[in-house]
């Protein structure tokens, strides 16, 4: 391939309005980045003016910057959730690393550089969560922004001082390990345990893991949501859709806009899991 030639695509015209469903063989391609700021492949599972959710693989020693066209700094709040393997989160304004494994998930606010690397020993895989999400306006936003010179590749001031009696003021990301989540309990008389990873103003990602048989409660929210099933079976029934009754396997997503009903099952004989976004209100 003559890489000077080679042109990055980018997913104008993805965008969704009613509810949709992605099957894992047919989630939209995109390839993110140039020689400098190196090359990231991204499965888009939902966007829409409030919310994107998309994942990108990484093989084994790479990793991905900025260049003066890709600029890791947008004006959204975002989650990394790990999916598979090890993935190291750099700030390259703070100097904070953060390491992720699977399961684990990473926030992090609007205006945060950040940088990404895979040591470890398998391909990595990363499930990306972030809001607003209007394509040419963020990545305008994103190459407007100065360039960062002052460089950080570690948190100075805390070495000779870890570990530190409370977290740095400049630290800029959060780690949720898996099950360290804000817990939530929806619904009374078909209740579904729902866990936080983050929940605010701008963003809310949410864990949740249907036992076989399980069925919850017509819920809808204010916010656009897209799920991705991490394991199992789940379905999603949608009374006011058709069709109306969706099934998800592993790697398949759905997009379901504001004020629309529905309700999860899992019909197998085994447990469920997904992870959902929804922006911004909840």
């Amino acid at each position: 391939m003559n890489q000077s030639k080679f042109k990055p695509q980018g997913p104008e015209g993805i965008s969704y309005d009613r509810p949709t469903l992605i099957k894992a063989h047919e989630t939209p391609r995109f390839l993110w980045g140039d020689e400098k700021a190196r090359y990231v492949s991204d499965w888009i599972y939902g966007s829409s003016p409030k919310i994107h959710m998309m994942s990108f693989e990484m093989s084994v020693g790479a990793r991905f910057g900025n260049s003066p066209d890709f600029k890791t700094y947008y004006n959204c709040a975002e989650t990394y959730h790990c999916l598979k393997g090890e993935f190291t989160f750099h700030c390259p304004e703070t100097g904070e690393v953060h390491v992720l494994r699977k399961g684990d998930t990473l926030y992090f606010p609007p205006n945060t550089w950040h940088w990404g690397y895979n040591f470890g020993a398998e391909t990595s895989h990363i499930l990306e969560c972030l809001t607003p999400r209007t394509l040419e306006a963020v990545e305008a936003y994103a190459v407007k922004q100065p360039w960062l010179d002052n460089i950080k590749l570690s948190p100075r001031e805390a070495l000779g001082s870890f570990p530190p009696a409370k977290a740095s003021p400049q630290q800029r990301a959060a780690l949720v390990r898996e099950g360290e989540y804000v817990y939530e309990i929806v619904g009374e008389t078909r209740p579904m345990r729902v866990g936080l990873v983050c929940a605010n103003e701008k963003l809310t990602v949410g864990i949740i893991d249907l036992h076989a048989g399980q069925e919850c409660e017509w819920i809808s929210h204010k916010g656009d949501k897209v799920i991705y099933n991490l394991d199992g079976r789940s379905n999603i029934y949608l009374p006011d859709e058709t069709p109306n009754w969706w099934e998800l396997n592993p790697g398949d997503a759905a997009f379901i806009p504001g004020g629309t009903r529905h309700a999860f099952f899992n019909t197998s004989d085994g447990r469920s899991k997904v992870i959902f976004g929804v922006a911004p209100d909840y």
